[in-house]
């Protein structure tokens, strides 16, 4: 094909990748089940519980203001509960309209709505507040201890999917609106909104900081390389890159995450650093004279076996997080490591034929920064190579005063902490778990070995014990158990006196209250075999670290109490989130292992000397320490989003060393002196690998500026890794190869 065709045909697919909008193909799901595997023992029982049981994931609305208690606002409360309760995904929708209660009469008990029409004709304004409060169900989860706020849970069905989650919240707030109620609301909480406010800044993350960060590249390509065609093809590139790897989520059956918002930033920059050393060759080849395709040609054979081999390891360092456990992490490793190995093949097959057509003129060789850059590098070179061991020395005091800050490290995550102080959504959790009780739910299930079981005295005796021990733990707010209705329905058979608000002590007693029981709520927490029972449990804790505290105390308590005869298991949303931290810290580890053993077999095979790949790869993993004391000296966690950047970090900064090694062994193989070899590799190539770096420092960097945490923290560690592993490549790698190849011989 001619060049001129060939071009054409090039900058058409390049133009064709960059008309695929990939975001609106995509799946966009940040639900917590997306983060264990279906395999995970506790999602499975879960699975199972939720064909008996109900959802523990709700929408709790507060209400606040004048006239709580009046007959308007509770008409309202008891019409917005109905609307609401019409959409399909929504289960049930808890009210003070809507909540069973029983109550004493003069031959039983009966069950029937809280504070319905029915009850506001009979209770009066002045009484109301005291009259719901006295009710153990609604105390602390629908009226607060201090009669000043109302409260209604929206409980949706089985959901997995985050934009159902939003459908459900906003039809809630236009269904409380159009009952008038709008005025009273002064927050919502719970684990769905949590997961939607999770959704909003991932995907505002995503539409402000990927066109930030390339247009600043973009910004500084056109400083260093003058080249408009450089800058444009920078563009295409990237456009296209980021497109069509994010279709890879379709054939692989994921959703767009959290974890997957970070892909955009990633190849970016990646991309940016294989363009960069692309107009780097481009550059000193026009400064040699070379033209048309002669310039490609020489550009791409003076970087291609350094690029090949910084983009296996690269895509081999994120290829480790296939290690983890972790759905979203897992892909998020695959997928970005075939971004950026489709980036590099863009880079080799489709720019050099439109290069070779269309850049005809010189490549400006008088551009301050990059001589400013080439003698900074060359500085720092020399200064290595004449203080060698001082350098050393200074490398290893730095160690041993940060290493103790790795120590601090801690493997947690809170949801809750990934918003700041002033959001929204953690304004409300304080205010609710302030006035009501906390929005973690945990549930202890109990299997009795055949049916009725649970009815039986010695065990109703029993899940009492097991709830006042709960109870009175600090974490937990609020326990309900079978016993409160049982409990409640003795109570009310003897009309209201409250020393009977206990468990009967006679079996048939029990058996006959169960009979008569009419309301809902009760099979809720129990099935109607009677096998099988949940105590529920409200934590005012929101950390899989302080989460785990609790199931273990749980645990320890459960497994002294209970007998052979009965089963126990701990469950529910808050249980889900602590078993994501044992995989964090697992797929962290693995990963890590991974990455090393994957980028030494690399090193081994492109520097063919046990030794050589041994330094090499302590060059790239002294990065990854700093980041770890970085972790430590600032307290942030390892949790999801920071336990990809070790191999992220891996990954990318053993790049430089490649090129530079790279061009420091091709010297001597060419016959220079080792003292000549390596100022001639760090002229060429250094100025290059600290534009590069700069580039993805500034690009991550940017992230910092960001309102969500998570992403705070990923472009904070690795501009820093990043910025920590260009240093050691200019400083510490001279003064080792230095006293490693005994430059005096």
């Amino acid at each position: 094909m001619p060049d001129r065709w060939k071009a054409i045909a090039c900058l058409i697919t390049l133009l064709i990748m960059n008309g695929i909008p990939s975001l609106l193909f995509l799946t966009i799901n940040n639900a917590p089940e997306q983060y264990l595997p279906k395999t995970q023992p506790s999602v499975q029982f879960s699975d199972e519980l939720r064909k008996e049981f109900p959802e523990d994931q709700v929408l709790m609305v507060l209400f606040e203001g004048e006239g709580l208690f009046s007959n308007e606002v509770l008409t309202k409360v008891e019409q917005a509960t109905k609307a609401i309760k019409k959409h399909p995904k929504i289960d049930r929708v808890v009210s003070v309209s809507s909540v069973d209660h029983i109550a004493g009469t003069a031959d039983g008990f009966e069950v029937l709505p809280l504070m319905n029409n029915k009850r506001l004709r009979q209770v009066k304004e002045t009484d109301r507040a005291a009259y719901i409060r006295d009710d153990r169900f609604a105390l602390g989860a629908l009226i607060g201890r201090n009669d000043d706020v109302l409260a209604m849970v929206v409980r949706p069905e089985l959901l997995d999917d985050t934009q159902a989650r939003q459908e459900i919240l906003d039809f809630t707030l236009q269904a409380l609106d159009k009952a008038g109620l709008s005025n009273l609301i002064s927050a919502i909480a719970g684990p769905v909104p949590l997961e939607t406010y999770q959704l909003a800044s991932m995907l505002r993350d995503t539409f402000t900081f990927v066109p930030i960060t390339v247009l600043l590249g973009l910004v500084l390509i056109a400083l260093l390389f003058r080249r408009l065609l450089a800058v444009v093809m920078t563009l295409l590139t990237i456009g296209g890159v980021v497109n069509v790897t994010l279709l890879w989520f379709i054939p692989f059956g994921q959703p767009y995450t959290l974890i997957s918002s970070m892909i955009p930033s990633l190849l970016a920059a990646l991309t940016m650093a294989v363009l960069i050393h692309f107009f780097n060759g481009l550059r000193l080849a026009s400064g040699f004279k070379f033209e048309g395709k002669k310039r490609v040609s020489w550009a791409l054979a003076e970087i291609k076996k350094p690029a090949t081999y910084t983009v296996a390891t690269t895509a081999a360092g994120l290829l480790s997080l296939a290690a983890s456990e972790i759905p979203p992490i897992r892909y998020f490793g695959i997928i970005s490591a075939l971004g950026v190995l489709f980036g590099f093949a863009i880079v080799i097959l489709l720019l050099p034929p439109i290069f070779s057509y269309w850049d005809k003129a010189s490549w400006p060789s008088d551009n301050l920064l990059m001589k400013g850059l080439t003698q900074t590098v060359k500085k720092l070179t020399i200064f290595a190579i004449r203080y060698p061991v001082h350098v050393l020395i200074c490398f290893v005091v730095g160690l041993i005063i940060g290493i103790p800050q790795i120590f601090n490290v801690k493997a947690e995550t809170n949801l809750l902490a990934f918003f700041a102080d002033d959001h929204p959504i953690t304004i409300a959790t304080k205010k609710v778990e302030e006035k009501l009780t906390g929005v973690t739910p945990l549930e202890i299930v109990i299997d009795g070995d055949k049916r009725d079981a649970i009815k039986q005295l010695e065990t109703l005796q029993l899940i009492k014990k097991i709830q006042l021990h709960a109870a009175a733990m600090p974490e937990v707010e609020k326990v309900q158990s079978v016993v409160d209705f049982i409990e409640d329905m003795h109570w009310g058979f003897h009309e209201e006196e409250p020393s009977y608000r206990v468990i009967p002590d006679q079996q048939n007693l029990v058996n006959q209250y169960l009979l008569l029981y009419d309301g809902n709520d009760l099979y809720e927490i129990v099935n109607k075999e009677f096998n099988r029972t949940r105590i529920l449990l409200n934590l005012n804790v929101h950390s899989s670290h302080d989460i785990r505290k609790v199931v273990k105390k749980l645990t320890e308590y459960l497994n002294e109490k209970i007998s052979d005869n009965l089963k126990w298991t701990i469950s529910g949303y808050g249980k889900l989130f602590e078993d994501q931290e044992v995989l964090l810290v697992q797929g962290q580890v693995n990963s890590l292992i991974g990455a090393v053993l994957l980028i030494f077999v690399m090193m081994l095979l492109l520097w063919r000397k046990f030794t050589t790949a041994l330094l090499t790869l302590f060059l790239n993993l002294a990065p990854v320490v700093v980041m770890f004391i970085l972790m430590g000296l600032f307290s942030i966690w390892l949790d999801m989003a920071t336990a990809m950047i070790a191999g992220v970090i891996v990954g990318i900064a053993v790049d430089d060393t490649i090129h530079l090694f790279h061009g420091f062994q091709d010297g001597i193989k060419h016959g220079a002196k080792p003292l000549r070899a390596l100022l001639k590799s760090y002229y060429q190539s250094g100025s290059a690998v600290t534009v590069t770096t700069i580039i993805l420092g500034f690009q991550f960097s940017v992230l910092c500026f960001s309102l969500f945490q998570p992403t705070v923290h990923f472009g904070f560690l690795t501009a820093a890794g990043l910025i920590t592993a260009l240093i050691f490549d200019l400083i510490l790698m001279p003064a080792l190869i230095v006293m490693t190849f005994s430059f005096n011989k």
